[in-house]
């Protein structure tokens, strides 16, 4: 009897493990499985390491698209120092690597990001690869992969000629994206790049005024097919304090033009630029630092997107603060008060080592309500992905996370700080210095999943949808890579295979969708800076056809709508980029349509008016000869634990009718 109990118990435990195994919403497939066998692993020498290469540990990218048109998603990895590797998928989660045959040959340092467009006008997706040159023993260019279309075999060749178009940039390159930023109906490009000596180059703010030409970002107009640099006559700062990580692209202020958000590392500014409509952006955060309020510090990756559908776009911007407190005791974390005070005093804008999130409130204004989200910690993040991983109708949050080795730690900064190892770092390093790199410790941390509340909050759902476990991850996309009708979740990993995560929501309750295929005009043939509204069940979801998202990283030009237990679409109506728009009346559910610009008939040409707050007190001139001076505090250094310092209240007021005569003094 007792024998029989023991078996009944093991069982139940079994049984209890598989069900816990197969309620979560996403499931890891192993290489063996997918026919991935990729890693992005890296090989430190005293020629290029993290200790002179301070991007050594950052990662690289992916991009998703559908590159020989068979209607399957397709996967393209970046190495930093190997080869780059391209998935051709043949349904049902099986790729096959066809990296020699499509032509590809990306070999050697040092790759960054991805992204993907169909450059040529041609209906078949290029692929632009970012790189670093002319930096230490690093030589290369950016290369641009032109899709010659499927070979009798069906997998798509390509012939790198990133020259014949002027895209050829040598330099510091991160990522790039593709946008149509004057309207003319073609795509350019913006190029995000960044510096590599942030000592050197701290200083004044006025720098980013200056240019540089390795590290300075880059926009470039495509003229006829050729695209040439007019960062400096369209207002793009392209000095060498510019630390670029993050890139996004929206219409923020709903004028149909495209605003582009750099999120920049160290001491710089983040860049919000909004588009005059007339070749140029207006910087808003260096300009006036109260525009957007404070912003991340240490920024990585973002992603623009509406997270509580009311039409408008949101910025959510990641650093790096951890939400494991032993981690953010022994970590270098924000500058003390006086060094921030004089930061600011210098022309820097607010910023904040933690995740925000800019809650868009129109009229060019923001709220920044990271830490009421509930998502301004989450560790040494890099990507997030904003996308509905549940089909409920909201935006939840991907985030990758983990570095191989953390250079902020406290202990390895009071160590290689010491004078005699610095000169001998200066001299150049030899194999035994190599040992240095060993006291820096590691920081394998697991991804995040957020999920949207619909409430301007986001809850932790990370161990409920998938299986916990630590990974130096980087660049990401999420794309439905088996056509059910949910979205997966694609991740690249430093030193160990890439992350496939395959989404098992359809099928589910209330989990019905609808996937958009958008067909653009002559010149912009995948429909780029489209918006396209969904209403149903009272609500409205918005998203726009912009692809470089999240880190170094691209995902598929396919739009995915949660609508969670809606039976039935009130209208889908898209705003194309040449201000032409249609509106298709109750489309079918769970399937995927295709919305033409050809087709499109009325005109909803955007006369933006911002909108001037009614003010209804006048400024007059005072008769007080009164001016406060507020002076310096020392009371954080004195003692760094008080909340605030009482010595900087700032002056009071007081009013009365000190002498009775009816007036208030």
């Amino acid at each position: 009897m007792k024998r029989i109990l023991r078996y009944t118990v093991l069982l139940s435990i079994v049984f209890s493990g598989c069900q816990k195994s197969h309620n979560k919403r996403f499931e890891k497939l192993s290489a063996s499985r997918t026919g991935i066998q990729f890693s992005n692993t890296l090989t430190e020498t005293p020629e290029l390491n993290i200790l002179n290469y301070l991007y050594f540990y950052n990662g690289a990218g992916v991009a998703a698209a559908d590159f020989n048109n068979d209607n399957l998603v397709d996967l393209y990895f970046t190495s930093n120092q190997e080869a780059d590797r391209l998935y051709l998928n043949q349904g049902n989660f099986n790729f096959l690597d066809i990296t020699e045959a499509a032509g590809i040959d990306n070999s050697g340092n040092w790759t960054t990001g991805v992204t993907h467009a169909d450059v040529n006008n041609d209906g078949l997706l290029d692929i632009y690869v970012c790189k670093v040159g002319k930096f230490r023993n690093i030589r290369g260019k950016n290369l641009l992969f032109v899709n010659q279309g499927p070979n009798k075999d069906g997998i798509p060749t390509f012939k790198e000629d990133a020259a014949s178009y002027g895209l050829d940039f040598s330099g510091f390159s991160t990522q790039a994206a593709f946008l149509d930023y004057d309207l003319d109906g073609d795509l350019d490009m913006f190029l995000l790049n960044h510096s590599v000596h942030p000592n050197m180059t701290y200083g004044k703010g006025a720098q980013r005024l200056q240019s540089d030409p390795t590290s300075g970002d880059l926009l470039f107009r495509n003229d006829n097919g050729l695209f040439h640099d007019i960062s400096e006559e369209a207002g793009i700062y392209q000095g060498r304090i510019g630390y670029g990580l993050g890139i996004g692209i929206s219409d923020l202020n709903k004028d149909g033009y495209p605003d582009i958000y750099i999120g920049n590392d160290f001491f710089e500014n983040d860049y919000l630029y909004i588009n005059q409509k007339d070749g140029t952006f207006k910087e808003i955060i260096s300009e006036d630092d109260m525009a957007i309020g404070h912003t991340t510090h240490f920024s990585m990756g973002n992603d623009l997107a509406d997270i509580n559908n009311d039409g408008l776009t949101d910025i959510i911007s990641l650093d790096m603060l951890p939400e494991d407190l032993e981690t953010y005791k022994t970590s270098g974390l924000e500058y003390p008060f006086p060094s921030y005070q004089y930061y600011l005093k210098n022309g820097y804008a607010p910023q904040y080592m933690q995740n925000t999130l800019h809650l868009n409130l129109g009229n060019e204004s923001f709220s920044e309500i990271g830490q009421l989200a509930g998502i301004s910690a989450t560790e040494w993040s890099w990507s997030v992905l904003l996308a509905d991983y549940d089909n409920d109708g909201h935006k939840d949050a991907f985030i990758s996370n983990g570095i191989k080795r953390a250079t902020n730690d406290m202990d390895f900064i009071n160590f290689i700080s010491n004078e005699a190892i610095q000169k001998r770092l200066a001299t150049g390093m030899s194999l035994e210095d190599m040992a240095f790199i060993e006291e820096i410790p590691q920081k394998k941390t697991s991804n995040y999943f957020l999920k949207n509340t619909g409430r301007l909050s986001f809850e932790d759902v990370t161990s409920s949808w998938h299986e916990k476990t630590p990974t130096f991850s980087n660049g990401a996309v999420y794309a439905d890579l088996d056509n059910d009708g949910d979205l997966d979740v694609v991740v690249n990993n430093v030193d160990e295979e890439a992350l496939i995560l395959n989404n098992l929501s359809s099928g589910n309750p209330n989990t019905n969708f609808l996937k958009i295929s958008l067909h653009g005009g002559p010149k912009n043939t995948f429909g780029v800076g489209a918006r396209v509204m969904v209403y149903a069940g009272g609500s409205e979801q918005l998203q726009e056809q912009f692809v470089s998202r999240g880190f170094l990283s691209a995902v598929p030009p396919e739009l995915h709508f949660g609508l969670g237990d809606v039976n039935k679409i009130d209208s889908v109506k898209v705003i194309w980029p040449n201000g032409m728009s249609q509106v298709l009346p109750s489309p079918d559910i769970n399937t995927r349509i295709s919305l033409s610009e050809a087709e499109a008939k009325d005109s909803v040409r955007v006369h933006y008016r911002k909108d001037a707050w009614e003010v209804r007190l006048t400024a007059t001139q005072s008769e007080i000869p009164f001016r406060h001076k507020e002076p310096a505090t020392l009371e954080f250094d004195r003692d760094p634990m008080v909340p605030f310092a009482n010595t900087n209240e700032g002056p009071e007021i007081s009013v009365a009718d000190v002498n009775n005569d009816g007036r208030e003094d």
